[in-house]
């Protein structure tokens, strides 16, 4: 697969060409950047078509592209509106397999046909991704449930992808790919091959559950283990809107609480519960407003999931108990010395640089008001630049342990982005981990 996967990323590079050719042939041959905008939306168009059509690693670059505000899709930073909501179909909306297919998934893991196995069931997908296909069906007891089944042969083609250091790069995130070392690009290739694995995905999304149990506002949809195996997970459907609706068509109001919410599942399962779901594209998150106006933000997919050690969760707490002390000079040594203790900092002498200032201004913004932040997509993209200028300049590295942390935490930035909100975050972190300050007895 990695050579069809090679092709088809070829093609994308031929889109590129003849478009640009089309342009000097028939308009000013000089370029200009209405011309590059043209050109990055027919590659993210053909990008969108051969990721759909092959699946897997392609797919999952693509859906990454979508979001990730250091991608690139020609030699401009960044990507047109356009070409996001083109590659940003794959999140739930790539194309699917027939029915045939996926009934044959289901009876070869759990030893009947769906229509055996469920009171009722829908062979028309509701949701297409990289993997795999989400089918509604109903319990004998009147249950709803939804039912995530691997694409077959899908397993293969992702594991020979996943040999290739290169393309692993391009999954960590377009700032994160180009510093990380070996042993990082091993980690994650480990995590990604991880989601073929849905009985891992079951136990790691039952852990998630319990870890929020009882929250007013996140939820995880509960795994029916009896109805689920390796390449099948069956679980309770979860109400609720994409992200992309949300940031569409919700009032300030809703997209304040739909932020807070993703805000806290992704700074708060790993900060407060050991629990990092690597993945956090917005096709994993499902905005519920309830009978009684709760807004529950129900998370999804926990495929790339892992429980971090004890050591390293305690020295990321450390980091941002620097960033939320209010005594600038104290917060400035809590902060450097935390990153010297989770292994961050490679040499002391770059923490006066530009680039390093930089990134802990950056870090620090939404902490740095005790009112609402504004976390627009020009701060997503303002925290990816600066976190990729730190590592460019060789003072600040991100370790094996610690990877799979900053690629989740950059990609829920761009999410949370998407809401443009303003909204309390460093309330909200306040009220998870409080400020680390010991108290005389």
């Amino acid at each position: 697969m990695t050579e069809e996967r090679r092709r088809a990323e070829r093609k994308v590079g031929l889109a590129r060409l003849w478009a640009r050719a089309r342009q000097i042939v028939t308009t000013d041959p000089s370029p200009s950047d209405d011309d590059d905008r043209v050109v990055d939306e027919e590659a993210a168009r053909v990008l969108a078509a051969q990721a759909g059509k092959l699946k897997g690693g392609l797919a999952k670059v693509a859906q990454l592209a979508a979001y990730d505000p250091g991608a690139t899709l020609g030699k401009n930073r960044g990507a047109t509106a356009a070409a996001r909501a083109m590659l940003g179909s794959l999140w739930d909306r790539a194309p699917s397999l027939g029915g045939g297919a996926i009934a044959n998934v289901i009876e070869a893991d759990l030893g009947k046909t769906p229509q055996a196995l469920f009171a009722r069931w829908d062979a028309q997908p509701l949701a297409a991704a990289s993997l795999g296909q989400v089918h509604a069906a109903t319990l004998a007891d009147g249950t709803e449930v939804v039912v995530k089944v691997q694409y077959p042969g899908v397993a293969d083609a992702l594991r020979a992808d996943l040999d290739d250091a290169d393309f692993v790069r391009r999954l960590a995130g377009a700032e994160i790919g180009r510093s990380i070392d070996p042993a990082a690009i091993a980690v994650l290739a480990s995590a990604v091959r991880g989601e073929l694995d849905y009985r891992a995905e079951a136990a790691a999304q039952t852990r998630f559950a319990t870890a929020w149990q009882g929250d007013p506002v996140l939820r995880v949809p509960r795994v029916i283990d009896e109805l689920s195996s390796t390449r099948v997970l069956t679980m309770t459907r979860a109400p609720g809107k994409p992200v992309v609706d949300i940031a569409a068509a919700g009032s300030p109001e809703l997209r304040r609480r739909a932020a807070l919410g993703i805000y806290q599942a992704a700074w708060g399962s790993p900060l407060v519960h050991r629990l990092l779901n690597a993945d956090p594209n917005p096709g994993n998150f499902l905005i519920d407003v309830a009978a009684d106006d709760h807004v529950h933000v129900w998370c999804l997919d926990f495929g790339c999931a892992i429980e971090l050690p004890e050591a390293a969760r305690d020295a990321d707490r450390e980091l941002w108990w620097g960033l939320l002390d209010d005594d600038s000079e104290r917060a400035a040594e809590r902060f450097r010395m935390a990153l010297g203790r989770s292994g961050l900092l490679v040499r002391t002498d770059t923490m006066a640089t530009v680039a390093h200032r930089d990134w802990e201004r950056a870090l620090h913004a939404p902490l740095g008001t005790h009112g609402d932040f504004h976390w627009s997509a020009a701060y997503a993209s303002d925290l990816a630049d600066a976190t990729g200028r730190v590592l460019a300049a060789g003072g600040v590295a991100l370790p094996a342990d610690v990877l799979l942390l900053w690629r989740q935490r950059l990609g829920a930035a761009a999410v949370i982005a998407m809401l443009d909100a303003r909204a309390p975050f460093r309330r909200l972190l306040l009220e998870l981990v409080g400020h680390g300050k010991r108290t005389l007895r």
